[in-house]
């Protein structure tokens, strides 16, 4: 009995051993979407301990100043369950092989090679060398640590960047309207066809940031009062708007953008893992929304499709692509889609429903 626990020691410690390089290399090497179990504990941790001290009726500002906690508490959380793993590994290796023979002994001697302190290392050349090797796992710990926080860090710069952009052109306002409003001001109306292709690249780019780690979604916007996501739903509906309403006289490029964008938000959901997008119905915001737009390009004397009702249904049959998913986020982030008021409460911080944020959209 003794014999098969002491094996079951070393398999455990070796199975615990193999979970923490698998996630370690899941986390910070591997270039494409995997599960991990560290990550996602990690990260549905921090932000459920965050969101818990965010109240009811606090404004958009003190929530992204709450919210900016979640990706410190999440490394945190992540390197504290890395170590944990690491250490318990060697604990029931050390004491299976009977290195050490006493359980609490073979603890501290984990701890103390982990924590490269030198203080308790086994007398045994098998042992010397484990301490070895586990000395080397901690320090491998923080040199990745130091490797990709930085990168977390220049993803979300890249993506605010963009932010601080659309803001400035749309009077620090979110919105469809402004954005369409400032394109149709280039001489000769020419500015409907430019500055698309940027935006399906920031698109693509934080497709490929915000899939691989989700934890970004959470991180608040640089600039006080903006929204990312705000961002990405008018961007998303002055594009869904040329399309519908120019028909093939549409920028080929404003319908690449609305296409890689709904699939950018839509994966950005799935990353969060916040179940099925919420069914999508009608809402008079949304036909309010597009007779502005619509009412935009005729008066700007572009080429527009006369039939309003068709339009219109084409519109809103396309939003229901990307909208969702928006929503989807919205809420997982306790972020608006709409920032009017960055000092007034917003609606369902502390239990955020999919009510409470369709409203905004």
């Amino acid at each position: 009995m003794t014999i098969a626990l002491y094996v079951l020691a070393c398999l455990v410690g070796a199975i615990l051993l193999a979970l923490y390089f698998r996630s370690i290399v899941v986390v910070a090497l591997l270039n494409s979407k995997s599960n991990d179990f560290v990550e996602r504990n990690a990260r549905r941790s921090a932000v459920a301990i965050i969101q818990r001290f965010i109240g009811r009726s606090i404004g958009y500002t003190e929530i992204q100043r709450r919210q900016a906690w979640i990706m410190p508490l999440f490394v945190l959380l992540a390197v504290v369950t890395w170590f944990l793993l690491v250490q318990i590994a060697f604990t029931g290796i050390l004491w299976g092989l009977r290195i050490e023979p006493d359980f609490w002994r073979a603890l501290s001697a984990s701890g103390s090679a982990l924590s490269t302190l030198g203080y308790l290392t086994p007398s045994t050349l098998v042992g010397e060398y484990l301490a070895v090797f586990q000395a080397a796992i901690g320090l491998a710990v923080v040199m990745l640590l130091f490797t990709f926080v930085p990168g977390y860090q220049a993803a979300i710069q890249t993506r605010e960047r963009r932010v601080g952009w659309f803001y400035a052109r749309t009077e620090d306002e979110a919105s469809s309207e402004r954005y369409l409003g400032w394109l149709l001001e280039k001489k000769d109306n020419g500015g409907i066809a430019e500055g698309w292709e940027d935006w399906e690249n920031w698109f693509r780019g934080i497709r490929e940031t915000h899939t691989l780690s989700p934890i970004l979604s959470y991180v608040p916007s640089i600039y006080p009062g903006t929204s990312w996501i705000a961002t990405s739903l008018s961007v998303l509906d002055t594009a869904n708007a040329l399309t519908a309403c120019l028909g093939r006289q549409a920028p080929a490029e404003a319908r690449l953008c609305r296409r890689e964008g709904a699939t950018t938000m839509r994966l950005i959901a799935g990353a969060l893992g916040v179940g099925a997008p919420p069914r999508p119905h009608g809402r008079s915001a949304d036909t309010n929304r597009f007779d502005r737009l619509y009412d935009a390009l005729v008066a700007a004397g572009l080429p527009v499709i006369h039939d309003r009702a068709e339009c219109r249904r084409s519109y809103l049959a396309m939003r229901v692509e990307y909208a969702p998913f928006i929503q989807q986020v919205a809420v997982a982030t306790l972020t608006p889609t709409s920032v009017l008021d960055v000092t007034g409460p917003f609606p369902g911080a502390a239990s955020a429903s999919n009510e409470a944020i369709s409203s905004a959209i």
